[in-house]
């Protein structure tokens, strides 16, 4: 301890990665208070703390482009499974869904549709609006900083319910208002879920005229688009469509080809991307590094069965006529039911958690589609589930792709109860820690510097945070220490609730979150707000 010096913590030794994507260098980093005071030459004697890295690797701390921890950081301020493999900021509402706005038209089924993202487990929802679901994490601390994206779903339900319409020029311009309220209190960007329900009901003249509401605001339009199978071509077109006609930046949610018959087709939709690029439009895509893709049971339900919502969702469901015709509807998709398994249900039943609905199926001696509508009534439409849809090479492409970032499309758990329930996609303890060592590292994929690029510097730079993403003085000190021999992913699908290796300190706003590979009880995230918030 030095009383005279200069830093609060000098990082001495370290093999800098800086998140520009440029070669790493030798050098150290120094942190005062919350912020990055120097990088590269700086005498040890000067921090009143020292570490010596031995030549670990440091770099910006990991943005989750792609996170659905909204309501798990209630639950779990700690942000366990995302602090232990390095993510500081989390990018939260995503694919049409957030916790706000809320009105009594749609709090009903808001509460129930996200109780899949929070494992079940109970949290008291005590806000309506954008701006109290800020506030309430602030009040409530967490271990991440959190950037949140207003969902097309609240918004919708908010003033339409679950009706399959265009909505009225009245209706239209609720929406707007509550958007641009939403946007007012801190959002910074707006998310479609244009392949679920009510999100798939509308147009794209509708999604454009709330683009257009973001717009005002420089805010980033994010997108489940349409289709990732057979309309995979489509609904990019869409997406792009939408950023050129309203003006705003767009962000393709999960890239991929979803199905046998499309595989290889993310070839011709990069393409797509890069057309748009060159044409002046701000397209990019996040991608997780799993060949299989995971969400709500409700997902077996067609779209037209759920408009009303949940309620109306589940006595069709008890209508043997229509659910005659229900389970001819999932018959037609030709689904790969090994492949597919319950991943979590509310009731934990073990016949179901962690099984194909092919070995339910046979266990049941029904169809396949009889024993997934069966599961959904037995749990009133609360599970998940994993499939596996994508081709590995896909996956690769996607990842090396200039116009990718890392997203998890994962939530903030923990191994213990109450979020440590069922057997989550590995990708909620694992997504970044495998991009570095499994791909960058083991397959040579890309350069470990591209890599975090791909997880600082470039989602930094997409939603316009200036204190975050690079290792430069007057930046927020959001920092990892990794060692590159030894980082990886441990969770797997059969384990899924396991931290990676090779992490050893995650430090938050110049706190440790995470020392010598253990977490701490340190809560320094807070609630980020867009820069033209009121």
């Amino acid at each position: 301890m030095n009383a005279s010096a200069d830093y609060d913590i000098v990082f001495d030794n370290c093999t800098i990665l800086d998140g520009t994507g440029a070669a790493r260098r030798s050098g150290a980093v120094a942190v005062n208070g919350s912020t990055i005071a120097a990088v590269g030459e700086i005498p040890g004697s000067r921090g009143r703390t020292v570490i010596d890295l031995d030549g670990l690797v440091i770099c910006p701390g990991f943005i989750d482009t792609h996170s659905h921890s909204d309501f798990p950081l209630l639950i779990d301020p700690a942000a366990q499974s995302k602090v232990r493999q390095g993510v500081t900021t989390e990018i939260v509402g995503n694919c049409g869904f957030s916790p706000a706005p809320v009105t009594d038209l749609n709090r009903s089924d808001m509460v129930s549709t996200s109780l899949h993202l929070a494992m079940g487990a109970d949290f008291d929802w005590s806000w309506d609006s954008m701006g109290g679901y800020l506030d309430r994490l602030d009040a409530s601390g967490v271990a991440v900083n959190v950037l949140a994206l207003v969902g097309h779903v609240p918004i919708r339900t908010a003033v339409m319910g679950y009706d399959k319409r265009y909505p009225t020029s009245g209706e239209l311009n609720e929406m707007k208002a509550l958007l641009h309220a939403s946007l007012e209190e801190g959002a910074f960007g707006f998310s479609t879920g244009l392949i679920f329900p009510p999100s798939s009901y509308s147009e794209t003249d509708e999604i454009v005229e709330l683009a257009e509401v973001l717009a005002e605001f420089g805010g980033v339009y994010f997108s489940h688009i349409r289709g990732e199978g057979h309309s995979l071509l489509r609904a990019v077109a869409e997406a792009i469509e939408i950023g050129e006609r309203a003006g705003v930046a767009v962000q393709i949610a999960h890239h991929k080809a979803s199905g046998r018959p499309y595989w290889g087709r993310v070839r011709e939709s990069l393409a797509m991307v890069e057309a748009a690029q060159d044409r002046g439009v701000d397209v990019t895509v996040d991608v997780y590094p799993y060949p299989a893709g995971g969400g709500s049971i409700t997902q077996l339900v067609p779209e037209w069965a759920h408009e009303g919502g949940s309620d109306a969702i589940l006595a069709r469901l008890r209508d043997r006529a229509v659910r005659d015709r229900l389970e001819a509807e999932l018959r037609s998709e030709q689904r790969e039911w090994d492949s597919t398994y319950i991943s979590w249900t509310a009731s934990g039943n073990p016949d179901v958690v962690g099984k194909s609905v092919a070995q339910i199926a046979r266990r049941r001696g029904v169809p396949p589609e009889t024993a997934a509508h069966d599961i959904l009534i037995e749990e009133e439409l609360q599970g998940a589930l994993i499939h596996f849809v994508m081709d590995e090479e896909d996956v690769r492409y996607v990842l090396r792709h200039p116009a990718a970032m890392i997203g998890s499309d994962g939530s903030a758990i923990s191994p213990e109860p109450p979020l440590g329930m069922g057997r989550p996609h590995p990708r909620y303890y694992g997504a970044f820690p495998r991009v570095l060592g499994h791909y960058a590292r083991d397959e040579n994929l890309f350069p470990l510097e591209e890599a975090v690029h791909k997880m600082t510097g470039f989602p930094a730079k997409k939603m316009g945070l200036e204190a975050k993403g690079l290792l430069e003085p007057g930046r927020d000190a959001d920092l990892v220490v990794f060692d590159p021999d030894r980082i990886i992913d441990t969770a797997t699908f059969d384990d899924p609730h396991q931290f990676p290796e090779g992490i050893v300190h995650v430090i938050v706003g110049g706190r440790f979150v995470v020392r010598d590979g253990a977490q701490s009880k340190e809560l320094p995230g807070r609630a980020l707000r867009g820069p033209q918030a009121a």
